[in-house]
C-alpha cells in the first residue's frame, strides 16, 4: 500500500508519522464511529474511551505488511480496513461484511471522509467471488487464527498474505498449508503474517499501491 504526499509527524506520539490529511481523517472516522455506535453496535460501549489506543493503533500496526489491493473480512465498524485506507489513500481497499447495517455505515464514512480508494460489500465471505484476487486478506476478532487463515486464503493471489492479530505468538501448525512469512511482537499483542505453502513473494516493505 502506498502513502503518498508530504509526510507529518503525528499530533499524538502513538500515532505512526502519516499526512495531516489522515490525521484529521482518522479524528473524523473516531468521530462519525461514536455517532453511529448508538444505533449499530460497531464496538462496544466500554471501548470508546480508548477508541484510538484499542481499534485504530491496533489497526494502524498491520501497516508494515499491508500491500494492496487488500481485503478486510468481517470489517464490521471498519477495523482495520479503514485506518488502512486512510493511511495509504493509493491503495485498493475492500470491506467485506454480512451485516447490512453496518454497511450502511461503512459507506456512509466512506462518503464524509471522501475515501474514493474504498469499496464496501455487503456478503457472506463464504459466498464473496471477488473479480481479482488480493495482496493482502485481514479478519480481525472474526475467528480464531486457524479460522480465519481458512476464511482468508481463498481470497489471496498465488504471492498473496494474510495478516492474523492474537495476544500470544503463533505456531505454523495453526495454519493448514501456511507458512508463517513473519511475526512480531505489536505493542500488547503480535501480528503475524502468514502465505501459501511453496509461494514466492516479494520482500516486507509495507504500504504498496495496488
Amino acid at each position: 500500500m502506498q502513502r503518498s504526499g508530504k509526510q507529518t509527524t503525528a499530533p499524538s506520539a502513538d500515532l505512526p508519522t502519516l499526512q495531516k490529511e489522515a490525521l484529521d481523517k482518522l479524528d473524523a472516522f473516531e468521530a462519525l464511529l461514536k455517532r453511529w455506535n448508538r444505533r449499530c453496535n460497531l464496538v462496544s460501549r466500554g471501548d470508546l474511551p480508548r477508541l484510538r489506543e484499542r481499534h485504530v493503533l491496533d489497526s494502524l500496526a498491520l501497516l508494515p505488511w499491508s500491500e494492496g489491493p487488500l481485503a478486510d473480512v468481517g470489517s464490521g465498524g471498519g477495523f482495520p480496513g479503514l485506518p488502512l485506507a486512510i493511511a495509504c489513500p493509493q491503495s485498493r481497499v475492500v470491506l467485506i461484511e454480512r451485516s447490512l447495517r453496518k454497511c450502511l455505515f461503512l459507506r456512509q464514512a466512506l462518503i464524509e471522509l471522501a475515501l474514493a480508494n474504498v469499496e464496501v460489500v455487503n456478503a457472506d465471505v463464504g459466498r464473496y467471488q471477488p473479480s481479482e484476487r488480493f495482496a493482502t486478506a485481514v479478519a480481525r476478532a472474526v475467528a480464531p487464527p486457524g479460522k480465519a487463515w481458512r476464511l482468508l486464503r481463498p481470497l489471496l493471489r498465488p504471492d498473496g498474505t494474510a495478516l492474523l492479530q492474537s495476544r500470544v505468538p503463533l505456531a505454523e501448525t495453526v495454519f493448514e498449508g501456511g507458512t508463517i512469512r513473519d511475526a512480531r511482537q505489536q505493542g500488547a499483542g503480535w501480528v503475524t503474517a502468514v502465505r501459501v505453502q511453496g509461494a514466492r513473494g516479494r520482500r516486507e516493505s509495507g504500504c504498496h499501491g495496488g
